[in-house]
């Protein structure tokens, strides 16, 4: 396919209301979950990227968890560093898919330019972020619950899914509290002779995996049916259309705004709705505070007032 460009933050949050597309986006909306993945490199994108990361956190937009944000990554590493500067919270996934350089750079062009070594050294700098002590169990333990940090490892019939393999990536996260998501190849129709390893190995190598003191997971397999992995829908589509939509053409017949506009006008409006909503409540709080103030300086004074008066009295 080829590069065709980066997403702005705005497109990308549009993505993310279109996803919500029953009920707009607000604070309590019904996504608990986002991650930055698919048929481009996130990190290749970084400023719009880090800047969408940041309207999902900001409670007054989406309000959404900081660990529920992840951001998958082919392995830049000098933009990883920086991605742990800038938003240290954020969830990290290394598509890693071989545990040595040599078969790495077979079968993932970009592994040529970044070494292995420094990829899986930025992965675990970025879980211990937050940690001064890096030989802390206690604490790698604890850091590794707030946020994951994981590794992507598709499952290739051949070399890379031997026995063998999964001693070398188990060696590589020993005790480092990492994340291991083994991916059943998803098989298409495309001309190459690539296929999944029976379930068999596949059990195998995650009990090897494991063994190293590693959360090791197979995943469980979903869109085989539609051509649903990353890059497939827009292949298929194009292979069957010549035109593909663009996210930006939002003016229908007559210069009618599309749905994508009338979803956003909305959001915008209940966005409006909320932070009025918000206005309103903190005034009602300083208003209650200023009445239950002066009900206590009334209470007091008429205290006063009656113990003086029973004095004079006597």
């Amino acid at each position: 396919m080829g590069i065709r460009g980066n997403l702005h933050e705005g497109e990308i949050l549009e993505i993310q209301s279109e996803e919500d597309r029953n009920g707009m986006i607000y604070v309590g909306s019904s996504i608990r979950n986002c991650v930055f993945m698919g048929m481009g490199e996130p990190l290749n994108n970084f400023k719009n990227v880090v800047s969408a990361v940041k309207s999902m956190f900001q409670r007054k937009r989406w309000n959404m968890r900081q660990g529920r944000v992840t951001v998958s990554t082919v392995g830049v590493t000098p933009n990883m560093i920086k991605l742990t500067k800038e938003i240290p919270d954020v969830s990290l996934a290394l598509s890693l898919h071989a545990p040595n350089q040599e078969m790495r750079s077979a079968i993932v062009p970009a592994a040529k330019s970044y070494s292995i070594e420094g990829l899986i050294d930025a992965l675990d700098n970025h879980l211990m972020a937050k940690v001064k002590d890096k030989n802390d169990l206690e604490a790698r333990k604890l850091a590794s619950k707030k946020r994951r940090v994981m590794i992507e490892y598709v499952m290739l019939d051949g070399e890379t899914s031997s026995f063998e393999c999964a001693h070398e990536l188990g060696k590589l996260c020993l005790n480092r509290h990492l994340y291991v998501n083994l991916i059943p190849y998803n098989p298409t129709d495309v001309k190459d002779t690539l296929r999944c390893p029976s379930e068999e190995v596949m059990r195998e190598f995650q009990r090897i995996v494991a063994s190293y003191n590693t959360f090791c997971y197979i995943r469980r397999t979903m869109g085989a049916d539609v051509n649903g992995a990353c890059g497939q829908l827009i292949v298929k589509k194009e292979k069957s259309s010549s035109h593909v939509d663009d996210i930006e053409d939002t003016t229908g017949p007559r210069g009618k705004p599309t749905r994508l506009v009338s979803s956003l006008n909305r959001r915008n409006s209940i966005s409006q709705k909320y932070s009025d909503d918000e206005r309103t409540l903190q005034l009602l709080v300083i208003a209650t505070g200023v009445a239950a103030f002066s009900f206590a300086v009334s209470v007091a004074l008429f205290a006063t007032r009656r113990r003086s008066g029973d004095k004079a009295f006597r």
